[in-house]
Formats: C-alpha cells, structure tokens, sequence
C-alpha cells in the first residue's frame, strides 16, 4: 500500500513563504546598502588622489583679488588628467560647501545616461552629478543645469535639501565649480521647490530671454515654506547662472531646484 506524504499545514507553508521572501528583501537591501557604500568610497579616494595641495582652501572661499588687468587668478585644486583616465566623461567638478556635495561632474553623449549609470559604467543608484549636452562643458550657457539623485544618506544632491531651512540657506551662499582651466564661483540666489519639467525643453539655456523666463517660473513657487530667495541678489539679463535639480521624497511631480549666480571667474596660475 502505498502512504501519501503528509505535507505540512498550510499556515507553516505560508510562514515558510514569508520568511524566505524576508530574507531575499533583507539580501536586497544589503547588497544594495554595500553597493551604495562602495560607490560612495570610491569618490572619497577619488579626492584625495586627484585633489592638490590648493584643495585645502576649498572649505572657505576667498576671492582673490583682480590684477591690473582685470584678471583674475587662483590655484588648480584637481587633477583633471587623473579624472580623465578614470572615466572621461568627467569634465568638471562641483562643491557646496555646507553640505556633503563635492564631485565630479559628467556629460555623456546619450542624454540621461547618469541617472542610473554609475561612473564605472554599472546600472543603477547612486548614479553621478551630470548635465545633458544642450550645455556647454565651460559652462558658458546662461543656464547651466546639473542632476543628481536626492539620496537618503545624503550623498549626491541629498543634502541639497538642507536648504529647505531658511537659516541655513541664509548662512550658506556659495557654489564652487572647477573646470580643467578655471574656477567658477557662484552666489546662491534661490532654493526652490519646483515642478518636474525638463527644464531645458521649456527655458532656453542658450538664451538670455530663456533664463529670464525660467527665473520668472520660479517667482509662483516663491510662497512654499521650502522655497527662499536672498534679498540683495539680482539677475540680469547679463549673468550666467546654474540650476543644481534633484528630486523631492514621496512627490514624483515635484524637483528642488538651488540656482546660483555667477559671480567670479578665476584662471589657474
């Protein structure tokens, strides 16, 4: 006669289920915290390798004072033919002191590459700092617009949203970008909680007109408790300005913007 094995009740079946999709979401999320971790360690290496001794004074920016001909110059802080060989999609680097932003900056030749790309070419999060290549890699648009991730340790644009606290915007003005032949220093104008659109698809980066109109956009978002602007600042149809975007948490229709002003220019020695 032949016995049938009893199999086992159907509440320790489904126990058994939930555990083992417990333990595949805990191997998940823990393969992606090391990943995460890992690409985050691998551009404090890249700072102390590329970085030279002028970096030290990155943490305060002083503006040096113009020569008789109006120039003016500074030390170069990075290394951009070690950056170049690490990946070279790398033309520039970005750093907003008071916050945990301080990385190279990407332009690949397919638009939106970075958003989930890493810089060793892998797929997926954190991605990199990038612009697409309606802008300039001199930054000479008048509205050179950069992404990052807004990651929740803060890596990436994350910490960007420090910003949202009106003493702390008040207390940190500066955005520093550094380019293979020259350092650009911008005043932070505005913190702004804005929609989602493709910003160059609505406001011409390469138009005076078209950054004026995008300034004008960010007026009606002006009253969120998150959004500030610096009294004092002006822009003209004469400046360049940079739009820093990341995402908001739990509102997919919404990106908080930091643009700043530029305000200096300064040629390497």
């Amino acid at each position: 006669m032949e016995l049938r094995k009893k199999m086992p009740p159907k509440n320790t079946m489904i126990a058994i289920i939930c555990c083992v999709v417990a333990a595949c979401c805990f191997v998940y999320v823990l393969a992606d915290y090391v990943r995460k971790a890992r690409e985050e360690q691998i551009y404090e290496e890249m700072r102390n390798t590329v970085a030279t001794e002028a970096s030290e004074e990155t943490e305060a920016v002083v503006l040096p004072e113009a020569t008789e001909t109006g120039t003016i110059f500074c030390d170069s802080v990075y290394d951009f033919e070690q950056l170049c060989e690490q990946n070279p999609d790398i033309y520039a680097w970005i750093s907003v002191p008071g916050t945990q932003v301080d990385y190279p900056v990407f332009q690949s030749e397919t638009d939106n590459y970075y958003l989930d790309h890493n810089m060793d070419g892998s797929v997926g999060y954190p991605g990199t700092v990038y612009t697409n290549k309606c802008n300039a890699k001199d930054f000479s648009n008048y509205n050179t617009v950069l992404y990052g991730h807004n990651m929740g340790n803060g890596t990436m644009f994350g910490s960007l949203h420090s910003f949202e606290d009106e003493t702390f915007f008040d207390a940190n003005d500066s955005i520093v970008v550094y380019t293979k032949d020259k350092r650009l220093t911008y005043q932070i104008y505005a913190a702004v909680k804005f929609s989602d659109e493709y910003i160059p698809a609505y406001y011409n980066v390469n138009t005076a007109e078209g950054m004026m109109t995008f300034l004008e956009a960010l007026e009606t978002c002006m009253d969120e408790p998150e959004s500030h602007q610096r009294s004092g600042v002006m822009v003209t149809e004469e400046d360049h300005i940079i739009t820093l975007s990341t995402c908001v948490k739990n509102e997919r229709s919404r990106r908080y913007l930091i643009i700043g002003k530029l305000i200096e220019e300064a040629c390497y020695n």
